[in-house]
């Protein structure tokens, strides 16, 4: 596993814990709508193909918050 791969997965985690743990005070689809947003504009990845990508992972990441 690279590095950069590992960061990824605990930035992952973490952010999943978040979530998780703070459901009454954080509004989850207010944040998730805020990356949405953040990954279409011009912070997001660079291509087209990368972008979808990495939406219909943020939309797996939501279900696993429910």
């Amino acid at each position: 596993m690279s590095q950069e791969q590992a960061q990824v997965d605990a930035l992952e985690h973490l952010l999943m814990a978040v979530l998780k743990t703070s459901k009454a005070s954080l509004p989850t689809e207010v944040v998730f709508e805020a990356a949405r947003s953040s990954l279409a504009g011009s912070d997001g990845p660079p291509g087209t193909e990368e972008k979808t990508a990495a939406r219909k992972y943020l939309d797996h990441l939501k279900l696993q918050v429910k």
